[in-house]
């Protein structure tokens, strides 16, 4: 990935973080369920926040059939996303690069970025944004939708933050597949298979990791390694009707500028969280399409 003005490429894993850090959320971290309840980590400050230049996809490796990806963000001049930033100790900052994928130490998993978002309360802040590079094993020629858990964590942590309801109903368009329990039984007998089969090469790197006491090398190497060859599984034997076309639209630049259209939206975006549906239409270009009318006003029959 090249940098640009909006951010900076330190080395890979910096070894000194401030006392206190801001980090950019746009994946299932905006959601509190995910970060305070399973990461543990309960931020000093959270606040909505747009990021320029940058656009949100759905393009690292995950978990085939089960969670088929995750969020990601690659530059994108015609693009914004917007998100949370987390203001949290540099303890609970590295905590959270390490429960992440990578772990923290490997190179093809989450980086931390330096980006500048534009606060929505006026301020511009510097935060780290975890990133995966375009040139990944993780990500080069994966192409498959998130699930519709993972995507309904996006829409809930939007909604719990207060995030602009324009890009609510953006994150409510995405398309995602529904997780299949004989498909997740599967993989789990799938892992199961590669982790003996694997067994005679995972185990003395593995035990040179925890023997030298690098545990967050070991956990990296060991999920690359068993996630690569349950792909290569998959894509030999599986259904090629799973298999979907990636989907990665971005959100155009400037979208939330129309101002006059905020209150609108306001009354008629559902904002409430028990009422967010789990379920996307079975044509997100409709949701879309509404989005567009409401900005200009327009009749779809002309």
């Amino acid at each position: 990935m090249t940098t640009s003005k909006h951010s900076t490429l330190e080395s890979l894993f910096p070894s000194h973080y401030p006392e206190h850090v801001y980090n950019f959320a746009y994946g299932s971290n905006m959601c509190p369920k995910v970060l305070s309840g399973r990461r543990k980590i309960r931020p000093l400050e959270s606040i909505p926040g747009v990021l320029e230049g940058w656009q949100l996809t759905f393009d690292l490796r995950g978990v085939p059939g089960v969670e088929p990806c995750f969020g990601n963000i690659k530059e994108n001049p015609q693009s914004e996303i917007h998100g949370v930033l987390h203001k949290m100790t540099n303890k609970d900052f590295k905590h959270l690069l390490a429960t992440e994928g990578g772990s923290g130490v490997d190179e093809n998993g989450y980086i931390p970025y330096k980006v500048n978002v534009h606060a929505y309360d006026g301020r511009t802040i510097e935060a780290y944004a975890l990133v995966v590079r375009q040139t990944s094993p993780s990500i080069l020629l994966h192409h498959a939708l998130p699930s519709a858990r993972y995507v309904g964590l996006l829409r809930r942590g939007a909604v719990h933050h207060r995030i602009h309801p324009l890009y609510i109903e953006y994150l409510q368009s995405l398309p995602s597949i529904e997780r299949n329990k004989p498909i997740m039984v599967l993989v789990i007998f799938e892992i199961l298979a590669l982790v003996g089969l694997l067994s005679p090469i995972w185990i003395p790197v593995v035990g040179y990791y925890v023997c030298t006491n690098q545990r967050a090398h070991a956990r990296a190497y060991f999920f690359t390694l068993i996630m690569v060859n349950l792909w290569r599984v998959y894509r030999l034997f599986g259904s090629r009707r799973v298999m979907q076309p990636y989907y990665s639209a971005p959100f155009p630049l400037g979208s939330t500028n129309f101002k006059e259209n905020t209150k609108t939206f306001r009354a008629q975006v559902q904002t409430d969280e028990q009422t967010l549906p789990d379920t996307i239409p079975d044509d997100p270009t409709s949701t879309l399409l509404t989005t567009k009318q409401r900005k200009t006003g327009s009749d779809p029959a002309e």
